[in-house]
């Protein structure tokens, strides 16, 4: 007998093969909240996926780099015997310590990881209200909380998108030497990953990544707007390609 296959789930399956009959199926439940709700939700799977990526690309880098001891208090409270002759805490500390760079980098790659999140959540606003006004300028009758969720529905290939793009990236980064103990000869190799083959690896990722987003987006405006697939095609197409053109 053959051994039966686990089928894909319709509902995934008709996401990534018909996105037009994947909204029509809920065209009745679209709205601003469930929008809002899956756009956080995708800036967190986005923001974490990247912060994964991030961190095993850090961990390639073999480098150290001298940098001043917190521990240490600065030079002006230890010399001539303290403050008011009172010996002050620490002193006895050398002034530097040596730290891996990549620990270092990925210390300040924490920091900037809720400004993504947050930056996600305004791209999202905007894509929400370029894609509103793009279909009413073609004629489109569907409400704005209809179009933010569909707006969000196509923010989930960004997701597929990060995730590959980082594992493309630590696969690379396990390919070049980044051993540098200065911060300018590690900008440099790491620069060097967006040439030649890795580089349009990189691009590759991001143009398919657009047209998975313009593919779900074209589909979404044609149901709840109800414009002609080229007007909703144009329209999805500008929305997809902005963030591309500006980043």
């Amino acid at each position: 007998m053959a051994e039966h296959t686990p089928e894909m789930p319709s509902s995934i399956r008709t996401f990534l093969l018909r996105p037009g009959d994947f909204f029509e199926q809920r065209r009745d439940r679209l709205g601003g909240v469930r929008g809002g709700g899956l756009a956080l939700g995708i800036a967190v799977a986005v923001t974490a996926v990247l912060g994964v990526a991030l961190r095993l690309f850090t961990a390639q880098f073999t480098g150290t780099v001298e940098v001043d001891n917190p521990a240490r208090p600065p030079d002006q409270m230890c010399e001539d015997g303290g403050i008011g002759e009172i010996t002050v805490s620490g002193c006895d500390q050398p002034a530097t310590r040596t730290v891996e760079i990549g620990s270092l980098v990925w210390d300040q790659a924490t920091e900037v990881l809720p400004g993504l999140f947050i930056g996600l959540v305004v791209v999202w606003i905007g894509l929400v209200v370029l894609l509103y006004v793009g279909a009413k300028l073609a004629g489109g009758s569907g409400r704005f909380g209809e179009t933010a969720e569909v707006t969000a529905w196509g923010l989930l290939p960004s997701v597929a998108g990060v995730a590959i793009g980082g594992a493309a990236l630590v696969l690379f980064a396990a390919n070049t030497d980044l051993s540098a103990s200065s911060p300018e000869m590690l900008l440099e190799q790491v620069r060097s990953l967006q040439n030649g083959l890795s580089g349009l690896v990189f691009l590759a990722i991001q143009v398919g990544t657009a047209a998975w987003q313009a593919y779900v987006w074209a589909g979404g405006l044609r149901v709840i707007h109800e414009i002609s697939r080229y007007a909703a095609v144009a329209v999805a197409v500008i929305a997809a390609t902005l963030p591309v053109v500006l980043s």
